[in-house]
């Protein structure tokens, strides 16, 4: 009877249960399974948003500008005076220095130290075809002030930067005035008069070329204080080459100006022996030439004429190159390298002839040195002015070898994220956001 009795109040607990365990059921149903996924969503969503903030934080301690290269040599990876540029020279010590002292931080921070708040990339860093690598003119410039330095924002650095960077390049790079500061006494290998004219000549000559350089580059250009023009500087050095040396030269040689007569005689006379063994040597080759033209058949030309097209697409006929037309042009050079070493000869035997007829006398000599001194001092001047005149000019042409703009990095470049990624997380969020709120309103509407 007690076992029946048991039964039958087990089996009335029953329902109860079961209604118990349905409700748990439903509980930890679907619905309870999306709250789950919105809320570890909901979870990964603020840790990035958390970085996000972070990084964004940080980006407010950086400033950026893009530097890019504007002169020709630029895309071949070379400076303007045709050396390999380097874009991390602008973390280099002597950069540092300046900015230390642009900024007032003498004492407060190395230039090591500064130099660690500096990045740089390239605005195309990567490879256009396999092994064929791209070379970038433009680069981004960050400056990250991380406590490092004090009393001054990234942005205030970072201005400080461009301009000791642009000052560096423009007097390192922008302008090449070695040639004007030039001695040519180290090409002097003895010390007669004829040699000091001869290096004379090629001074004048270097500064010619480097003025007409300027000249055809900027005609109209003055110097803002003298009103010099590179067009004066290089009529005065055609004036220079052209009166001044060839008196000198004349003075020289008329006299018999030298300070060792025997040994500068017996060099001519064998300077004149080898040129006319050579001058033999070409009228030789220059004859076996014209032998074998004459002994060309000449009905050959008819035979090699070709149908040709020119540049308009134009057909003639063209005839060509056989052995008669290299015989033709080894002879012509020979005959003007022949014309060449007779003149030579003329000189040298001239020259030698005044050397022994005239003995040099003392005030002559002096003479002649006193216009040497003369004519270097007026090399001089003319190079002064060059280089002042060049000075203001290439610094206001190597400005511009340089630009910097502002870097427009973006939201996303701030929070750190690619666009593609921060579209993901702005989806992201957008789901969410409408699983939340069909979330609740199936809550209202079972509550209702």
């Amino acid at each position: 009877m007690d076992e029946k009795n048991r039964s039958m109040t087990a089996g009335a607990k029953s329902p109860s249960a079961d209604q118990s365990k349905g409700q748990r059921s439903r509980r930890n149903g679907p619905g309870g399974s999306r709250k789950k996924g919105s809320f570890v969503i909901a979870f990964l969503l603020v840790v990035s948003l958390a970085l996000c903030g972070v990084h964004f934080l940080r980006a407010g301690r950086t400033a950026s500008t893009i530097l890019s290269l504007d002169y020709e040599e630029a895309s071949k990876g070379l400076t303007p005076n045709g050396t390999r540029f380097n874009i991390f020279e602008i973390r280099g010590g002597e950069v540092m220095e300046r900015l230390i002292a642009y900024a007032g931080l003498e004492g407060k921070i190395t230039p090591e130290e500064l130099s660690e708040c500096i990045s740089v990339k390239a605005t195309h860093d990567k490879s256009i075809s396999g092994s064929v690598n791209y070379i970038s003119t433009s680069y981004v410039v960050s400056f990250t002030n991380d406590g490092a330095v004090e009393g001054m924002s990234a942005e205030d650095m970072l201005a400080l930067l461009c301009r000791a960077y642009r000052e560096y390049f423009v007097e390192r790079y922008g302008f090449n005035h070695s040639i004007l500061s030039f001695d040519v006494d180290e090409l002097k290998f003895n010390d007669e008069y004829l040699m000091a004219a001869d290096l004379l000549e090629l001074r004048c000559g270097q500064l010619e070329k480097y003025a007409q350089l300027h000249s055809r580059e900027s005609k109209n250009y003055q110097d803002p204080e003298t009103g010099i023009t590179f067009s004066d500087l290089e009529q005065q050095l055609s004036s220079f080459y052209a009166y001044d040396l060839a008196k000198l030269r004349s003075y020289i040689i008329e006299n018999g100006i030298a300070k060792d007569r025997t040994g500068l005689v017996s060099m001519l006379d064998y300077k004149i022996r080898m040129d006319s063994l050579s001058r033999d040597k070409m009228m030789a080759a220059y004859e076996e030439d014209n032998k074998g033209v004459q002994m060309y058949d000449a009905a050959m030309s008819a035979v090699v004429m070709i149908p040709t097209q020119d540049q308009k697409m134009q057909y003639y006929m063209s005839r060509t190159k056989t052995g008669m037309d290299n015989m033709v042009i080894h002879a012509q050079e020979q005959l003007t390298g022949t014309a060449e070493l007779m003149e030579q000869i003329e000189y040298d035997s001239y020259l030698s002839e005044k050397l022994r007829k005239n003995v040099s006398a003392r005030a002559k000599m002096e003479k002649a040195d006193a216009m040497i001194l003369e004519m270097e001092a007026s090399l001089d001047k003319i190079a002064a002015d060059i280089q002042t005149v060049d000075s203001v000019y290439m610094s206001t042409k190597a400005r511009n070898y340089i630009r910097f703009s502002d870097d427009d990095t973006g939201l996303a470049g701030r929070l750190g994220l690619d666009p593609p990624l921060l579209s993901a997380v702005l989806i992201l969020a957008a789901l969410l956001i409408c699983m939340l709120l069909r979330t609740i309103l199936s809550d209202k509407e079972k509550q209702s």
